[in-house]
């Protein structure tokens, strides 16, 4: 299984403990950033248990990814649980989607872009499936732009990352991969901006 993601299979019964508190008031804001009418179809990559699904309409037609097994179990019972017949789930690789270009009115990355090996390959595959106009809506941690890494801070990073999630990425390296994502909007959210919510608008 490729990255952490058996890391994530067996912290997946826990991660709504972990997790559920802390993003809590941020969640409902990517929601919002997503601006989705009603019959537009959203894509949810690295959906884990499926956290955000309970801001979403009932009948919101979409789609949820996860290299996971773990995660999409309990993502599938959240599912379920809510009664969205329209949202499928799938397991699929964030970095290289095995989805149609241009298939989706909105794009939400939740905490996977510092996740995976090659945060730069999700942005720019999100990037390549959303439409025209469409929202891409990123909420991941990124080392601050004016502050140099410490010394062997980046092993670290890669250690952690092998477990987690990666430490010392920036967001000016993930965005350089869709310069045809326009930033419409780059909020701090959690422990003084190391945690932010960025919009992005297509402008392909």
């Amino acid at each position: 299984m490729r990255g952490n993601a058996w890391a994530y299979n067996l912290a997946a019964r826990y991660y709504d403990i972990l997790m559920e508190e802390a993003t809590r008031d941020i969640r409902p804001g990517a929601v919002s950033a997503l601006e989705l009418a009603a019959e537009e179809r959203l894509l949810i990559v690295g959906i884990g248990t499926g956290l955000d699904l309970p801001l979403l309409p009932r009948d919101q037609h979409g789609l949820g990814l996860d290299l996971s097994e773990g995660m999409l179990r309990e993502a599938a019972r959240r599912v379920a649980r809510l009664g969205m017949p329209n949202f499928e789930l799938r397991q699929m690789d964030a970095q290289a989607l095995d989805l149609p270009d241009r298939s989706f009115d909105a794009v939400y990355l939740p905490l996977i872009v510092a996740v995976v090996p090659d945060g730069a390959a999700v942005l720019r595959e999100a990037a390549r499936v959303v439409k025209p106009g469409g929202q891409v809506v990123v909420f991941d941690k990124f080392w601050p732009e004016h502050r140099s890494l410490p010394p062997g801070f980046r092993g670290f990073s890669e250690l952690v990352g092998r477990l987690a999630s990666h430490l010392d990425r920036r967001w000016s390296e993930i965005h350089a991969a869709a310069p045809g994502l326009e930033v419409l909007k780059d909020e701090p959210v959690l422990l003084r901006g190391y945690f932010r919510l960025i919009t992005l608008r297509s402008r392909d």
